[in-house]
């Protein structure tokens, strides 16, 4: 899932978004609380499909600084 040329099909639409590289953490029934109740941020972790037995974690790194060598 680290590739940056990931696409989702919005349901119920036509439209493909493309979505940041990423992890995914398969965590059966976690709900937000679980891990901190994080705020709403493009840079924390989320649970998708809170509560259910299929849920899981998804991480969005930040990019990479190089401060050189």
């Amino acid at each position: 899932m680290m590739s940056d040329k990931g696409y989702l099909l919005v349901p119920g639409t036509n439209k493909m978004v493309a979505i940041p590289p990423h992890l995914m953490f398969y965590a059966p029934y976690a709900t937000d609380k679980d891990i901190g109740s994080p705020p709403a941020a493009r840079n924390m972790p989320r649970v998708i499909r809170p509560g259910q037995p299929d849920a899981y974690i998804i991480v969005i790194p930040g990019p990479v600084e190089h401060t050189g060598h």
